[in-house]
């Protein structure tokens, strides 16, 4: 008897040594968290190993992955443990989603020492609590009293009166406005402190970031250029746009809650609309009529189904069939809901936009997938003139259309739908046709002048001054491209008297002409095939085509003369103030050879980067190794970044950021194109950049002078060798 109780009692302290020696806390409390997909509902903690059980949420049937490479981290030391195994999945391998979206897997690290109290794990669950008493709880995020009181601040100096409609001329104001706000919950381990607001000027085609600056506390403001009213979006992180609306000279603020950023972290296969935003300020009451509208999500996939499977009226009697229910829709929601005219306003002229813009991607699209499937006989059907015809249906002559982002691409699609570009593609065919041939090619110009070419260079014109080539032979032009571009640089001098001597005397008109009697035939193609009359839509897209020409223009007389023929066709007093400007500064009356950078975040941060190289010109390459023509445009230019690598005067500096050029590609690229004086920064110093030299697309090209002022913002390095010598006159050739 005393033996069975002396073996219970051991096997007891057994027991209790065993549950001592392991620790497990359910749900634990985290301080935030970057992901909205994992989260830790179960910590283990035994003498042997740690368990972290990761309950997944995501979308059903995608997939997620765990790295090998993942940790967890002491925050009290910074000590790292490297995980040893994944139970549920396999390393580096997709992990799908189940029907129900929900999913299990275990992460075990090493075990970790008694004092450590938190953890974080994966560099996206941050300040994990160790401490069972915390399990199961956690507070909603709150807005700061000290960030409220400075919101009621701003806002009292804030104009108290809004547009009272959409009317001209007071839609027009060139008055800059300010957002404001904070993220709940935000905290400067989630590793972003910059937001991006996409401003364009939809008139004159600019189009940039404006940096958002987010402080520690989750505050954050950005002052916005403004020309009228518009109802857009911040980003934040690269999460989904969140919505907001506002007018020249305003104030917005918008208070968000980073767990909404969470939900939309794990429903990425849809358009997340944010509801959980508080809007103040004058224009609070209209921002929070548009957001409350419901948004219907718009399938990519289905769309381009239908593009090549669909003839071009079934499409149009297709896209006209949801558009008659979306409107339907609208018209049931502002008969139940008290709206603002503006309000409702802008959410039919969305609407509106969205289905012309469908109904012209489609019809735009046409001729690059028939090259594409040769065989697709919907794809070779012609689109009708009567197809265009829901144009007649749109306000195209109210400004309240700008107001809404959908314009701009409304706006591109317009001017260069399939009517307007056959006129002018028949305007020089015809011209061609009509001009006479020059009394001798470039070939028999070089022999008559004795000019000594290679064989290589014989056989390229030999092909390039034939008037029909086989195919054989334009794929052999095709693949003489190095040649070609050598021949131009080496033969430049000859071109050029070629050119004086046989083609501009064969040149009767100028481009001056040309685009006037271009625009003639698109107003009669607005008039009589279109069947619409002159509006402020068709007088936009006048005021556009002017950033191109003027910068093709021989002359300031030949840009004035078509200004003058333009602006003829045009009302709208602030349109023609608008083209007046580019004039102007396409040809200004003292040409500045350079400008010094301001004084801001983003010009700091690039001083730091150019400081070392001063008393150089410095040719800036903006590129990401995710990015197609940035990486086809370094590996095109490394033979000329050898062939100048020695010299004193000017330098090649290459700028990225981390997101857009991952570690591992970054670093083979840079190796195998040999690039020097290469920097890799963050995403917001990135933004500050951007914001700095107005680009939103990369490859983007900057040159500096030797005094570190800014020569050209926007440098077409394809053209390097021939500018190398105007910007460089010791390069001259």
């Amino acid at each position: 008897m005393k033996r069975t109780k002396h073996i219970f009692f051991l096997l007891c302290l057994i027991a209790i040594s065993v549950i001592a020696q392991k620790r497990m806390i359910v749900n634990p409390g985290y301080e935030v968290k970057k992901t909205g997909i994992d989260n830790v509902a179960k910590i283990e903690l035994t003498d042997t190993a740690t368990l972290l059980t990761m309950h997944i949420t995501f979308v059903p049937h995608w997939w997620t992955t765990y790295d090998s490479t993942e940790v967890i981290r002491d925050c009290d030391t910074g000590t790292e443990y490297k995980v040893k195994k994944l139970i549920g999945g396999e390393f580096n391998k997709y992990i799908w989603m189940p029907d129900s979206g929900d999913s299990t897997v275990v992460l075990v690290f090493p075990p970790l020492p008694a004092s450590v109290k938190k953890i974080d794990c994966n560099k996206q669950i941050f300040g994990i609590s160790l401490n069972p008493a915390l399990a199961g709880t956690r507070k909603p995020a709150v807005m700061l009293p000290s960030i409220d009181k400075w919101i009621k601040e701003q806002l009292n100096k804030a104009p108290k009166n809004t547009l009272a409609n959409y009317e001209l001329p007071s839609f027009f104001n060139e008055k800059q406005s300010r957002l404001i706000g904070c993220i709940k919950g935000y905290d400067t381990r989630l590793g972003f402190t910059t937001g991006i607001i996409y401003a364009n000027n939809t008139l004159t085609r600019e189009d940039y970031p404006i940096v958002v600056k987010i402080e520690p506390d989750g505050r954050f403001e950005a002052e916005i250029p403004m020309i009228m009213p518009r109802y857009t979006s911040v980003t934040f992180n690269e999460q989904p746009p969140v919505p907001f609306y506002m007018e020249p000279g305003q104030t917005l603020c918008m208070i968000l809650d980073w767990n909404e950023f969470l939900t939309a972290d794990r429903k990425r296969n849809i358009r997340y609309a944010f509801s959980n935003i508080e809007y103040r300020g004058a224009l609070a009451s209209l921002n929070k009529e548009l957001l409350a509208y419901p948004t219907n999500n718009f399938n990519y996939q289905v769309f381009d189904k239908k593009r090549k499977t669909m003839a071009p009226l079934d499409f149009k009697a297709d896209q006209l069939k949801e558009y008659d229910n979306n409107m339907t829709q609208y018209r049931e929601y502002i008969q139940k809901n008290r709206l603002s005219e503006k309000a409702k306003t802008i959410l039919r002229n969305k609407i509106m936009l969205t289905n012309a813009n469908m109904l012209f991607n489609y019809a735009m699209s046409r001729d690059y997938y028939a090259q594409q499937d040769s065989t697709n006989k919907m794809l070779k059907m012609p689109v009708p003139v009567y197809y265009y015809d829901f144009l007649k249906q749109m306000p195209l002559n109210e400004p309240g259309l700008l107001a809404c982002d959908e314009f701009s691409e409304f706006i591109n699609r317009f001017e260069y739908n399939d009517l307007f570009t056959k006129s002018q593609t028949q305007f020089y065919t015809n011209l061609n046709a009509n001009q006479p041939k020059p009394e001798k090619n470039l070939l028999e110009y070089l022999d008559e002048e004795k000019i000594q070419i290679s064989p290589e260079d014989r056989k390229l014109l030999a092909l390039a001054v034939k008037s029909k080539l086989t195919d054989d032979e334009r794929k052999q032009l095709g693949e003489m491209s190095e040649i070609a571009k050598n021949f131009n640089e080496k033969y430049k001098e000859n071109l050029q008297k070629y050119s004086k001597k046989y083609i501009e005397p064969l040149i009767k008109t100028n481009s001056r002409n040309d685009e006037i009697e271009i625009w003639k035939l698109k107003d009669c193609t607005l008039q009589n095939e279109l069947d619409l009359a002159p509006n402020l839509s068709y007088e936009i897209a006048k005021v556009r085509s002017l950033n191109y020409s003027f910068k093709s223009a021989t002359s300031k007389e030949n840009a004035t003369d078509l200004w003058n023929a333009l602006k003829e066709g045009i009302k709208t007093p602030y349109l023609i103030k608008t083209g007046q400007d580019m004039l102007v500064q396409a040809f200004p009356d003292t040409k500045v050879a350079s400008h010094a950078l301001p004084n801001n975040a983003g010009a700091d941060i690039f001083r730091k980067i150019i400081n070392p190289f001063k008393g150089k010109v410095l040719f800036i390459d903006f590129w990401a190794t995710t990015c197609g023509p940035c990486v086809a445009g370094i590996k095109q230019m490394k033979n000329t970044r050898a062939k100048y690598a020695a010299n004193p005067d000017f330098d090649f500096i290459f700028i990225t950021d981390q997101k857009s050029s991952p570690e591992k590609d970054y670093n083979d690229f840079v190796k195998d194109q040999e690039l020097k004086n290469i920097n890799r920064i963050s995403t917001d110093d990135f933004n500050q950049l951007r914001q700095l030299f107005k680009f939103n697309g990369i490859p983007r090209y900057v040159v500096i002078d030797k005094n570190g002022d800014v020569i050209n913002s926007n440098f077409s390095m394809w053209y390097f060798e021939t500018e190398l010598g105007k910007i460089v006159p010791a390069y001259n050739k």
